[in-house]
């Protein structure tokens, strides 16, 4: 469990009255007494597209704090009324200029380093996106570009970090399985017999 603490209100969002404390499913709960409306804090979400393309993946260098000047994956908060495969769409338009056209879960994790928003659920989609020319959202980010998956540039946020490694993981193994077949498939062709 995360070590982060929710929004301290003070007064009700509705009547504007001061929130009362009560126990509730053994936990301290602020309430208001004149509406009857709890005070049930909740985590937010982000969602992050993984595009790749060629053994690159795609990055946009972040244009503000946090992290300004590091890289990550095009993502951003889920609005209200949005299924983060929704804002999934909306930021790989935003931010990239690209359209996209299917998208597949990778791995959900809870923030550890985003003040904006603490303990949000970051979900990360694998996304495969129309073809098109890359256009770079200006107001939020600096610059965008493919990368090796191997050499990356300096990624900001952990859990964009810990999604890089996962990649960088996976193409290590497929590399060396490609290599392991390669030889096989050269010692067949030699004559060699199966061992």
């Amino acid at each position: 469990m995360l070590k982060i603490k929710p929004p301290n209100y003070q007064f009700c969002p509705f009547c504007a009255k001061l929130l009362q404390i009560r126990i509730e499913e053994g936990k301290e709960r602020k309430y208001c007494s004149s509406c009857k409306w709890t005070y049930y804090p909740r985590v937010g979400q982000s969602a992050g597209a993984v595009i790749i393309k060629d053994n690159k993946v795609l990055l946009v260098q972040r244009k503000r704090e946090p992290y300004k000047g590091t890289w990550m994956f095009p993502a951003g908060f889920v609005d209200f009324d949005e299924h983060p495969i929704e804002t999934i769409r909306r930021e790989v338009r935003e931010e990239t200029g690209l359209t996209v056209k299917k998208v597949c879960l990778m791995n959900i994790f809870q923030s550890e380093d985003d003040t904006r928003a603490p303990g949000h659920l970051s979900i990360f989609y694998r996304v495969e996106v129309l073809d098109g020319h890359l256009k770079n959202d200006n107001k939020e980010n600096q610059d965008i570009g493919w990368f090796d998956i191997q050499k990356p540039p300096k990624i900001g946020w952990k859990n964009h970090q810990k999604i890089m490694k996962f990649l960088q993981s996976c193409e290590t193994r497929s590399r060396s399985r490609r290599s392991g077949l390669s030889r096989v498939a050269g010692s067949r062709s030699a004559g060699n017999p199966r061992t």
